[in-house]
């Protein structure tokens, strides 16, 4: 996609600022069937703002333009059958650049981008295998859903947005102290201000990409994945997703792109749909009912040699001055990081992360809690 200076008056300067100031914006904007009121006092200006911000940086407006085909259809299906606002599938634009791995430094994750708490009171499951926050359809239904009761709550879609933000209780009480009912009457935080403009600049600019100087001819775009959905119950134990993925006849990689929510490398007993290419679920049904646990030898000998190999290890560890055993559980809190525990436990990031199956570059949550031991 080419993104030129946008031609809409005579100004011969073309350079990209001249395009940037002169952006239109049409006389009516409507948003979820609700008109947008340019006519009261900075409402048109803060559109405005946002449409230079989005432009001025492109990288996600090219974005926008190369995923949506693969997932706005999905999206649109849901709203209809729902019977809600299409225009709410710009929510997910620029909550995550529709990503369903998108994470944000305070935790919110998937395209919808839900905080675990928020998730789990939409009936969103988290385990360490899955995170259903991360699946599409799962979690655009969750989402559609928490939007229309806000909706219901509040009165508008706008004020439904803004709660969609900050919280519903951060809207209600700036409602009740500042005496307002309307959106664009509220002063709130920016983050959340901004918010509701930049859902509706991103349908301006994604409904009518010409009127910005966007060339859309031609442009590279993401096509929807050609899938099948694979309902396959699990009874033998967890199944390692490396099993899965070749039963459908792809790399681990792919299999995980396709199906995003899965977050461990084994998938525990249940039924779950799995997305997989167009004619791959008979193979991956195969694959499960062919596969068979590792035996376990729970001989009396092959006990008694577990019981001597754990003896050794932790002899062995404790003549280096280590014990295998966890001494302290610390719950994180707002703010910690893995150096900062680290540090107050006087032990490496490398051993902290070791002992927990995490890692470094993944960001912590408030609440999780870690194991300390005592050696590495």
């Amino acid at each position: 996609m080419l993104i030129k200076p946008v031609q809409a008056s005579t100004n011969p300067d073309t350079s990209p600022i001249s395009g940037l100031l002169h952006l239109y914006i049409p006389a009516k904007v409507e948003f979820c069937g609700e008109t947008v009121p340019l006519n009261k006092e900075d409402v048109l200006e803060r559109l405005d703002t946002e449409l230079v911000v989005i432009l001025g940086q492109q990288i996600d407006a090219v974005l926008w333009f190369k995923r949506s085909p693969r997932y706005f259809p999905m999206i649109e299906r849901m709203t209809r059958r729902m019977g809600l606002p299409e225009d709410l599938k710009y929510v997910a634009l620029i909550e995550s650049n529709l990503r369903a791995d998108a994470v944000s430094p305070a935790g919110a994750t998937g395209p919808w981008q839900f905080m675990e708490a928020t998730g789990e009171s939409c009936n969103l499951k988290k385990t360490d295998c899955i995170d259903e926050r991360r699946h599409w359809e799962l979690a655009t239904q969750a989402a559609l859903t928490h939007l229309s009761e806000l909706k219901a709550s509040l009165g508008s879609w706008s004020l439904a947005l803004a709660a969609y933000n900050a919280g519903p209780n951060r809207i209600l009480k700036a409602m009740e102290e500042q005496g307002e009912r309307d959106f664009y009457g509220l002063k709130l935080p920016r983050e959340t201000e901004r918010y509701v403009f930049r859902a509706i600049a991103a349908k301006l600019i994604m409904e009518n990409p010409s009127a910005y100087g966007i060339d859309t001819k031609g442009i590279r775009l993401y096509e929807p994945e050609c899938t099948d959905t694979a309902s396959v119950t699990i009874q033998k134990g967890p199944i390692p997703v490396s099993v899965l993925a070749h039963g459908a006849g792809v790399s681990y990689r792919w299999f995980l792109k396709l199906n995003p929510w899965i977050i461990g490398n084994v998938i525990p007993r249940g039924t779950y749909n799995f997305t997989v290419p167009n004619g791959a679920v008979e193979g991956l049904k195969e694959a499960v009912s062919r596969w068979l646990p590792p035996v376990v030898d729970s001989s009396p000998k092959a006990k008694a040699k577990k019981r001597i190999e754990r003896a050794r290890i932790e002899n062995n560890r404790a003549r280096h001055g280590h014990s295998i055993h966890a001494v302290a559980t610390h719950k994180v809190k707002k703010g910690d990081t893995l150096s900062s525990i680290a540090r107050e436990y006087k032990i490496t990031v490398n051993e902290l992360c070791r002992w927990n199956g995490i890692s470094n570059k993944k960001p912590l949550r408030p609440g999780q809690r870690l194991s300390i031991h005592r050696g590495g």
